[in-house]
C-alpha cells in the first residue's frame, strides 16, 4: 500500500492569503499528495500570537478549499474538539463530508493551550474526557445517520435529527493527534494515530502497543547540507537535500509509519514550488 502523503497548508501566519491558500492546495493535488491540512486555533492569548495570532478558522477553511479542489482529501491537524461546542463540530464535519463529496479526513485532539480555553470559556480540565466521549458519539452518529440520532453519555447527549446522509461509508475518517499515552488509547478507537514531530526512535517505542495506521506530522525543509532541524516550536524536524529527506522519512517507515503530513515551511514564500519539488524528487524515493 502506498504511503499516505499530506501537506500542511498556510492557513496561519504572516503569509496567510486566500488565493495563496487555494493555490497551495491545488499544487498539492497536482503534485500527487493525497491530502491537505489546515491548523486549528481560534482566539489565542498574547504569548502565542506571534505564531497563531493570524489564522483562518479551520473548518470554514475546509469548506473554502473543497470548492477549489477536486480529489484532494481535506483535514484539520488537529481539530480541538473540546474548545468548541462538540455537537456543532460534529454537524460541521458531516456537512463538510456531504459538500466535499466525502473528502474529509481529519485529526482530533484534546488541546494544550490553556489560555485559549479560558478565553473561549471551554472546560480545559475536562477536555480529555470530552474528547473520549465525543469519539464514541461520532461513531454512534455515523452509524445512525441519516435520521434520528440518539446518544447518552456522561458529558454529551443528543436526541435529534442529523441529515443529510454521509457520502463516505462510515463517515469522515477520524485520526487522533498527539504523543501521550491517552492519545494512543483514543487512537485505538479510530484506528489511526497522528503523532507530531517524534524522532524515529520515539515513534518506534510508542508504536509498539499500537496496531493501527500511523501518519506522522513533521516539518521538512530543503537545504544543501543535511541535518536534523527544528520547526517553529522547536520540535524535531528533517532538513537537507531530497535524497537525505527521503532516507530520514524511510527510517520512520521502518519504525512503523504508514504516511506523513508534511510541513514544507508553510509560512515562507515559494511553497507551491517546494510542493512540486517534494512530489517530483522525494515522493518517488519513498514509494
Amino acid at each position: 500500500m502506498a504511503l499516505h502523503l499530506g501537506l500542511i497548508l498556510p492557513n496561519y501566519g504572516d503569509g496567510l492569503e486566500a488565493e495563496r491558500l487555494a493555490s497551495c492546495a491545488a499544487a498539492a493535488e497536482e503534485a500527487g499528495f493525497h491530502s491537505a491540512w489546515v491548523t486549528d486555533h481560534l482566539v489565542v492569548p498574547e504569548e502565542h500570537a506571534s505564531v497563531y495570532g493570524s489564522i483562518a478558522e479551520a473548518l470554514v477553511s475546509l469548506g473554502f478549499l473543497a470548492g477549489r479542489t477536486r480529489r484532494l482529501q481535506l483535514g484539520v491537524s488537529a481539530l480541538i474538539v473540546p474548545a468548541r461546542n462538540p455537537l456543532v463540530a460534529l454537524k460541521q464535519l458531516t456537512t463538510l463530508d456531504f459538500l466535499s463529496g466525502g473528502r474529509i479526513v481529519t485529526a482530533v485532539a484534546a488541546g494544550w493551550m490553556e489560555g485559549e480555553f479560558e478565553t473561549l470559556r471551554a472546560p480545559f480540565e475536562r477536555r480529555g474526557r470530552l474528547l473520549d466521549e465525543w469519539l464514541d458519539l461520532a461513531a454512534s452518529a455515523f452509524e445512525q445517520m441519516p435520521g434520528r440520532v440518539r446518544y447518552q453519555g456522561k458529558l454529551l447527549a443528543v436526541d435529534g435529527w442529523l441529515a443529510p446522509g454521509l457520502v463516505r461509508p462510515g463517515g469522515p475518517e477520524l485520526w487522533v493527534a498527539g504523543i501521550s499515552r491517552a492519545t494512543l488509547r483514543r487512537a485505538k478507537k479510530t484506528g489511526v494515530w497522528h503523532p507530531v514531530a517524534l524522532s524515529p526512535e520515539e515513534l518506534r517505542r510508542m508504536a509498539a502497543d499500537f496496531d493501527g495506521r500511523i501518519v506522522l506530522r513533521i516539518s521538512t525543509y530543503f537545504a544543501e547540507e543535511p541535518r536534523t532541524g527544528e520547526d517553529e516550536r522547536g520540535r524535531h524536524a528533517v532538513e537537507g537535500p531530497p535524497e537525505w529527506i527521503a532516507e530520514r522519512l524511510t527510517e520512520y517507515v521502518e519504525a512503523g509509519c504508514d504516511g506523513f503530513v508534511i510541513n514544507l515551511d508553510h509560512d515562507r514564500d515559494g511553497l507551491e514550488e517546494r510542493v512540486q519539488r517534494f512530489g517530483a524528487e522525494v515522493a518517488p524515493l519513498l514509494n
